[in-house]
């Protein structure tokens, strides 16, 4: 079975400069083939669409090469795979436009398609060929220390996380954004069972970039465990706090 790996990215998220990327791995041939495009600033640019994109562009590449399928389709988009496979809604209008075109490309070559998730680090020629050629490198592999598939995180945000998670440089909006949507397993448990959870690097990390707070810190912890990386988890709640503070102010007692 052929085999086609995509991805996207849009720097900075949203607005920025897109690129897509994908792998093609022919069983046939012995070969594979690589591509890469780019789309200037827009505000209606997202990584989501970028991902959509991404392979958009790179199944109908594979058809325009000859391919014939069965192709199985890998992405490390848990939201691009899920909506292609029929497992979760589209809500989102510019989304479903592309969804669209892509189901109607495979439905009128009659190819046969199998989408499947993997992680991020089996997907590493797309995510290379899906950064802008001017976007900044990505950072040092982050430290994470919970696996966001498996935390007990809901599945919207299971999406949010690895999406920051393999982000190069997530915005204010991006951690302003993110939200348990409620209570989750972590939301109850205490300081010192989260430090233990979590793990002395932890748990010091968050004592030196969180000192003046202890909840504060049980927050930071939280968003680890729910498989936020450890520096995205300590921004978020240090983008949190900057809210609360804005809403001091713009809400003054009387």
């Amino acid at each position: 079975m052929d085999q086609l790996n995509f991805d996207g990215s849009c720097d900075p998220n949203p607005g920025g400069r897109m690129g897509f990327g994908w792998v093609i791995n022919w069983e046939s041939r012995n070969d594979c083939t690589e591509g890469r495009k780019e789309k200037q600033r827009s505000p209606m640019n997202t990584n989501n669409v970028a991902e959509y994109t991404a392979l958009r562009e790179g199944i109908a590449n594979y058809l325009a090469l000859g391919g014939k399928g069965p192709l199985k389709v890998c992405g490390d988009s848990q939201l691009v795979i899920n909506q292609m496979s029929g497992k979760w809604k589209i809500n989102n209008e510019n989304l479903a436009q592309i969804n669209g075109q892509i189901a109607s490309l495979i439905h009128t070559s009659g190819l046969k398609v199998a989408f499947k998730w993997i992680p991020r680090n089996e997907n590493s020629t797309a995510d290379r060929l899906a950064m802008p050629a001017d976007a900044p490198a990505r950072p040092a592999e982050r430290k994470v220390i919970a696996d966001v598939n498996t935390s007990g995180a809901s599945p919207g945000l299971r999406v949010q996380i690895n999406q920051l998670n393999t982000h190069p440089s997530p915005g204010f909006k991006d951690f302003a954004g993110l939200r348990v949507g409620g209570l989750d397993p972590f939301s109850r448990i205490r300081i010192e069972d989260l430090k233990e959870q979590a793990g002395e690097n932890a748990a010091a990390l968050v004592q030196k970039e969180l000192s003046q707070d202890v909840r504060h810190q049980a927050s930071a912890l939280r968003w680890m465990l729910r498989g936020l990386a450890a520096d995205l988890a300590v921004r978020k709640v240090k983008v949190d706090i900057e809210l609360g503070n804005k809403r001091v102010k713009g809400n003054p007692k009387r």
